[in-house]
């Protein structure tokens, strides 16, 4: 560039009225990109959170993100602690229900029976044979125990049997004892 000396006032005074072109750099179509990215990530999240809000109870629909993460959390901790409750009654009604689960004298059966007051729940399992569910209906006719629901499956030539009962016959556990010990007579 020339020195001062040598330039026309008209031109230096030109330069000075142009304006400035520093701007920052000109979005290429890689920065479009990454913008348009992040764009749609932080959409995506703010649609997560948004089920998340709606999949947890007790999460108020202006709840910040901090206490839906929070409350998540709590909500996954009580569901931990509500499956291992379960699990534990689960091995105690299997200890109960081996106990109760009695084998019929052809051994290829067995019977489960649970008792709430005067009302019974029997799980028959049998090798299926025709009239077998009859006789076991007699057997309940015969003890006076009005059969509320029955549900009989086969598969597999194995035969499922649940009757729910009601005994009102004076000591209802005695009847169902000898309902019980006449089936797997059978």
């Amino acid at each position: 560039m020339p020195p001062l000396s040598q330039i026309p006032p008209s031109t230096i005074a030109e330069m000075g009225n142009k304006p400035s072109r520093k701007r920052g750099p000109k979005l290429g179509a890689p920065n479009a990109e990454i913008l348009k990215m992040e764009r749609d990530r932080r959409l995506k999240m703010a649609q997560m959170f948004t089920q998340l809000r709606n999949s947890v109870p007790g999460v108020f629909p202006q709840a910040t993100r901090e206490v839906i993460v929070n409350e998540t959390i709590r909500y996954i901790k009580d569901l931990e602690k509500k499956k291992q409750e379960l699990e534990e009654l689960k091995e105690s009604m299997k200890s109960i229900e081996e106990r109760l689960m009695l084998p019929c004298a052809n051994r290829n059966c067995s019977i489960t029976v649970s008792v709430s007051s005067n009302v019974a729940f029997f799980g028959i399992q049998s090798v299926a044979q025709p009239g077998l569910i009859t006789v076991i209906l007699k057997v309940f006719s015969k003890h006076q125990a009005e059969i509320l629901a029955a549900n009989v499956s086969v598969n597999h030539g194995k035969l499922i049997l649940a009757i729910t009962a009601l005994v009102q016959n004076g000591d209802g556990n005695s009847a169902i004892e000898k309902i019980k010990r006449e089936i797997t007579s059978l």
